[in-house]
């Protein structure tokens, strides 16, 4: 992710210009070496060296999840501007603890990089709906699926990940938002699921298959099917039900319109290989968006409160998909403590 990233804002976002980049892994040190060392970009091991760079004004944080936290408030403490990718805890209180800090800090901010509300397909529909297109929006029902990769690697990633709605439908619950409402507030949420493949997600109550709704307390309705299983490649798709019609969002999977019929009479057409081919455009107009804000001084596209409400949501359906319970929310939105269950 950070080599998109740092190739990005090195080609294509014109009001900003790469300082420096760090890494712990050789491997990425050796291709900074190539790809940005040329470019006078200085490039350091540790994040500690870096973040002391003279005239360092912002950071792209794409570290491993337990350093977001920490690599955010180093910034932030510098008063330098903060883009981290998601999610940007695993921890609800760690969150809120940041929140508090990011507000009461007049120079910095942070945004987290949830990238598909900068799709073109996924802002004309936000467009569509604020101008009425479909009425008051009333359920959003949006699944992810990603190819399979059964590598060691994955395996590993996945069992520490945080979970299948905090890692991957966490960005589906983000887009629940954006259509349905920053403010929504959650009334209950509840999540079953399957570990087909990696039968060791079960050893941390974790699935590589999954389904969940999340009630708000306005009456609106999430619905959210993820998988990390997918034989024939990434798909990400969403509908919004409303009062007066219905908005569909990248219904086929295909990775252009190109369709073949050859001799054996079957219509074939190319999967999306990964997320990052469908979000490719996405991920600069997120950069060149960011950079503006912190530049004019105007309000950040995403707001960081909603970033905290996607993770309660998320971690309340990892609970609820571990205790195989219906997690209820008071109406300020903190989850209920639930009732203890009586032996009979």
């Amino acid at each position: 992710m950070g080599h998109c990233h740092a190739l990005n804002f090195l080609r294509l976002v014109p009001r900003a210009n790469i300082l420096c980049a760090c890494s712990p892994v050789q491997e990425e040190l050796n291709w900074a070496d190539e790809n940005l060392v040329p470019y006078g970009v200085k490039v350091f091991s540790t994040f500690e060296e870096m973040i002391e760079m003279p005239g360092l004004e912002a950071v792209i944080i794409c570290s491993a999840t337990p350093l977001h936290v920490p690599h955010t408030i180093a910034a932030l403490d510098r008063g330098i501007q903060v883009l981290c990718e998601k999610p940007i805890s695993k921890s609800v209180s760690e969150m809120r603890a940041l929140l508090e800090r990011a507000d009461a800090n007049s120079k910095a901010s942070v945004m987290v990089a949830f990238t598909r509300r900068f799709d073109e397909s996924y802002r004309d529909a936000y467009l569509k709906i604020k101008a009425g297109a479909i009425g008051t929006p009333i359920i959003f029902r949006s699944h992810g699926v990603e190819r399979m990769d059964d590598s060691p690697f994955s395996h590993q990633y996945l069992k520490n990940s945080g979970g299948i709605f905090v890692d991957s439908a966490i960005h589906d619950i983000d887009l629940a938002l954006m259509f349905l409402g920053e403010d929504s507030v959650p009334k209950s949420v509840s999540a079953v699921g399957v570990s087909t493949v990696f039968s060791e997600l079960e050893e941390v109550d974790d699935a590589d298959n999954a389904v969940a709704v999340c009630e708000f307390w306005d009456g609106k309705i999430a619905h959210f099917y993820h998988s990390r299983t997918s034989a024939a490649g990434y798909h990400n798709a969403s509908e919004i039900f409303g009062t007066a019609g219905k908005l569909s969002i990248n219904l086929r999977p295909w990775i252009n319109r190109v369709e073949l019929c050859d001799g054996d009479g079957f219509l074939k057409v190319e999967p999306t290989p990964s997320w990052y081919d469908r979000y490719k455009s996405a991920f600069v107009i997120e950069a060149n968006e960011w950079v503006a804000a912190v530049l004019d001084k105007k309000p950040l596209p995403i707001p960081l409160r909603s970033a905290l409400t996607s993770l309660v949501i998320a971690q309340a359906l990892q609970d609820s998909l571990r205790t195989g319970r219906k997690i209820e929310f008071s109406r300020d939105g903190q989850p209920k403590v639930p009732a203890p269950r009586s032996n009979i």
